[in-house]
């Protein structure tokens, strides 16, 4: 097993203090899978992603995004994508390549939050995102921003591809718009009307599951005619439930942060020692099952990646 399949103990975000600000700072430390080395893990050949920088109607930039694993967007000049707004966190968001050439979305937990296509994420955690997304900080016209997501058409469907056009005009056509939502927005807002990132998602309750119906799927796979549109199908459904394991995953470890479970503790009671062990096993449980079911969707994307190569071939 390569060392950066192994699921590691600590968040992607972290609060470092530092004592001459007198406050925490936050800060993306990548994980294993995220951290590596462009040149040697993705496709020179393949086409990069970029995103279109969009202003009051008007293209400010095109930035491509490909010699650096993660970009991270805030106002602080150390960031990759820096953005001088009052609503913009020192390090707001991650916009992150994955070892196959996807991009993902990670929100730091910022003040004000962020949003795909008009709808708010849920922070600290990654969205897969494709050709034609808009990304804001905060809610709909509360800046003039958007990123408009440029990359590959052939990670969409038939339909989406059909669709891409039409997306990244609306996208532009609707700084307009948003334009005047703006104004009238910052002179009544709060921060209390900002600031909104505790919405309901889905936490995958029945994730733990999935990976008991591998034979039955593996059985039928056997039968299934490859094209390379099926495995393309196949490889976007792969990628998605990786994401959605590795998620999950965050969501058991800052679980288990908060409630103390990992760390070692020198002074506790025979009764609370006990009740640790019992979590830290169950913690320990989850982490084996987690692991096993990355391993397996791992390994059949590269085996859907082989099957790929040869009807190229």
């Amino acid at each position: 097993m390569s060392q950066w399949t192994k699921l590691e103990e600590s968040l992607p975000r972290v609060v470092r203090r530092h004592s001459d600000e007198g406050k925490g700072v936050v800060e993306y430390v990548p994980p294993p899978w995220a951290d590596f080395d462009t040149n040697e893990v993705l496709d020179k050949n393949a086409e990069c992603y970029s995103l279109e920088i969009i202003s009051h109607g008007t293209l400010l930039e095109n930035v491509k995004l490909f010699d650096k694993p993660y970009y991270v967007l805030g106002s602080l000049d150390d960031c990759q994508l820096v953005y001088k707004n009052p609503l913009v966190s020192r390090r707001h968001l991650v916009f992150q390549l994955n070892r196959h050439g996807g991009l993902m979305l990670f929100d730091l937990k910022s003040t004000h939050g962020t949003t795909v296509n008009h709808m708010q994420i849920k922070p600290e955690t990654y969205y897969l995102l494709r050709a034609g997304d808009q990304v804001r900080v905060g809610k709909r016209g509360s800046t003039s921003r958007t990123y408009i997501v440029c990359g590959p058409e052939h990670v969409l469907s038939q339909e989406e591809t059909e669709e891409l056009p039409k997306r990244k005009k609306v996208a532009k056509d609707s700084t307009k718009e948003d334009e005047r939502i703006i104004m009238e927005a910052v002179k009544k807002a709060t921060a209390a009307d900002y600031y909104d990132t505790s919405l309901g998602f889905d936490e995958y309750d029945s994730y733990f599951d999935s990976g008991e119906k591998t034979d039955d799927k593996g059985a039928k796979r056997k039968q299934k005619t490859h094209t390379s549109t099926s495995l393309k199908v196949d490889l976007n459904r792969l990628y998605q439930e990786e994401v959605e394991a590795l998620n999950r995953w965050y969501a058991v470890l800052a679980s288990a942060i908060d409630a103390d479970i990992i760390s070692s503790s020198q002074k506790m009671s025979k009764t609370d020692k006990q009740l640790k062990n019992i979590q830290l096993k169950g913690f320990n449980e989850d982490k084996l099952k987690l692991q096993n079911q990355l391993d397996n969707i791992r390994s059949e994307i590269e085996r859907h990646k082989r099957l790929l190569r040869l009807t190229r071939s």
